[in-house]
């Protein structure tokens, strides 16, 4: 019974004995106990971990919201996702369901989360859920730091507070956090999955294991590359420990549970519509081809510091590759070798920390290690690539390089100073990435939105368009429900996207025509031509029966009224 609560590893780890003197964990008291002689009464004394913890959740909270506080970033327009998930929940709640009633081509799970943001458009208006959607979303950021640092506590300081440094200021995460995406909601389940699984490193009892197995389902109800953990945790169920039927059994019971229950009712409405959106046409749809080098540049944090021409720069004023991620938008600038060598070093510094420590790690230190090699490869090696996906790997590589830390720290007082220097370090990337958010600034479309009519029939390729101007269309028999035009485009095409070659399909674009054809307005976006097939034919229709409705804007596009 002892091995399946989970043997704590500062047992019979000396190092973690070691950490323990040196953080004085143990020299908690209770409310109102006298500390040494000649000391006042002390109330309460955080220890070390819980005060590195509360630093970095404050310093985490405090970035994330400071971008939301950027002209235009809580109301205005800065995704093309984030439209697609909040209108697709406000569809959900007026009982239209996707795959069936509309295209969509993610997992229902983020509709579900995002059901609290639906009703508020119901009393607020859309603008107003999206502002709620995006601070919910921050929230859901910030919380992936106490919970890493809960989860490695028991190491020590230096363990817990180098991964909630990195977490707190990890680039892309910042970047993914600051409106309503998928990332930040599948690590905020991933992680009290793990919160759940594990006991001072350890497997925990298997009714523990059965809820982790939930929170992981529920995880890949939001995104299916929860996937990766899911089954690390079952084969580390398999392979480690007492009960292993038993702990393998419970996990995969939740497992199962937690990722059917929220499918059940849309695989029921649409079942082959939906096994072709979410994955077929997901994965064979081709996009923009981004190189490995600048991938990793992503991975590795390095956008922190290289500018919009791959070069190196600390100036404010430079645009780093993390301000325009902040701007939703992904650079095709030459990174050189750079993230390569930087890859290079992080990985020895990573191996030599585990190897150093190869007999003391624990049930979570291999959890971690392999979630964060599978993670990068499957963010390396997929198709498609956008500046939020590296915000998957960010708690798994924060635990690694945690935990890798403390194992090549030798002395306390040298402990001491690695910690030190570590917190300035963090500092600093804080201020500067400050530095770069606060010049930013986020279009907003209320001057186009007032040319709509309340209730008017408006096709959009950006949904986010309509709902940042509260001319979100509303359900008719007559107007075409199109939440997601690049879906829209995928479902048409069975797979193909415009980049593909979408617009040779004679069927595809009469399918368009279509559309566009019972529409009073059309609001079409700079990037439009990404998620419409125009053809010559397409094009010269649409300019007979369509006439521009107030000014272009390089920001929200043209907006467009039916005149035939």
């Amino acid at each position: 019974m002892a091995a399946d609560r989970g043997t704590p590893s500062d047992i019979t780890d000396p190092q973690a004995r070691l950490d323990r003197r040196e953080d004085g964990a143990s020299a908690r008291r209770r409310p109102g106990e006298a500390g040494p002689a000649g000391s006042r009464p002390v109330r309460y004394r955080l220890s070390p971990q819980s005060a590195a913890i509360l630093l970095t959740t404050v310093l985490a909270l405090g970035i994330r919201l400071f971008t939301l506080t950027r002209p235009g970033f809580l109301t205005g327009i800065s995704e093309y996702d984030d439209g697609v998930y909040l209108g697709a929940a406000i569809r959900l709640t007026q009982g239209v369901l996707p795959y069936r009633d509309f295209a969509f081509v993610q997992p229902p799970g983020i509709l579900l989360v995002m059901t609290p943001a639906a009703v508020v458009a119901k009393v607020a208006g859309t603008t107003t859920a999206m502002s709620f959607a995006r601070l919910l979303t921050v929230f859901a950021s910030t919380a992936c730091v106490p919970l890493a640092g809960n989860l490695v506590r028991h190491r020590g300081t230096l363990v817990t507070a180098v991964t909630c440094g990195i977490l707190t200021v990890y680039p892309d995460d910042i970047a993914a956090a600051h409106t309503l995406l998928l990332e930040p909601w599948m690590n905020l389940f991933c992680l009290i999955a793990a919160t759940a699984a594990f006991s001072h490193g350890m497997l925990a009892r298997p009714a523990r294991l059965a809820w982790a197995g939930a929170a992981l389902g529920v995880a890949g109800a939001v995104k299916f590359w929860a996937v990766v953990p899911g089954a690390i945790l079952l084969v580390l169920c398999l392979i480690a420990g007492e009960q292993r039927m038993r702990r393998t059994w419970a996990c995969l019971a939740g497992l199962v549970a937690g990722f059917a229950l929220p499918m059940v009712p849309f695989v029921l409405a649409a079942p082959l519509t939906f096994i072709r959106s979410t994955l077929l046409y997901q994965a064979s749809r081709v996009g923009t081809v981004v190189p490995v080098s600048l991938r990793l540049a992503h991975v590795t944090g390095l956008v922190d510091v290289l500018n919009g021409s791959g070069k190196l720069s600390l100036h404010p004023g430079a645009h780093s590759l993390f301000a325009r991620s902040v701007l939703a938008g992904i650079s095709s600038a030459s990174t050189g070798l750079l993230p390569l060598a930087v890859t290079a070093v992080l990985a020895a510094a990573i191996g030599a920390g585990y190897l150093r420590q190869w007999r003391r790690l624990d049930h979570l230190d291999w959890f971690s290690l392999a979630t964060a090699a599978f993670a990068a490869a499957l963010i390396l090696g997929y198709s498609a690539f956008f500046y939020h996906y590296p915000a998957f790997v960010a708690p798994w590589l924060a635990l690694v390089v945690g935990r890798a830390a403390g194992g090549l720290a030798g002395s306390p007082r040298f402990r001491r100073a690695l910690l030190a220097v570590f917190a300035v370090v963090i500092l600093g990337v804080a201020a500067l990435q400050l530095a770069e958010v606060a010049p930013l600034r986020a279009p907003a479309s209320p001057a186009a939105g007032r040319l709509i009519p309340r209730g008017a029939c408006v096709v959009t390729d950006k949904t986010i368009l309509t709902i940042s101007a509260n001319r979100f269309a509303p359900v008719r028999a007559d107007c075409p429900d199109i939440i997601d035009s690049l879906a829209t485009t995928l479902v048409l095409s069975h797979g193909i996207s415009v980049q593909g070659g979408a617009a040779s399909s004679g069927a595809v674009v009469a399918a368009w025509q279509s559309i566009l054809g019972r529409a009073g307005y059309v609001w079409l976006s700079p990037e439009n031509a990404r998620r419409i097939p125009w053809t010559q034919e397409l094009s010269s229709w649409f300019r007979q029966n369509f006439r521009p409705a107030g000014p272009y804007s390089p920001a929200t596009g043209q907006l467009y009224v039916r005149v035939n």
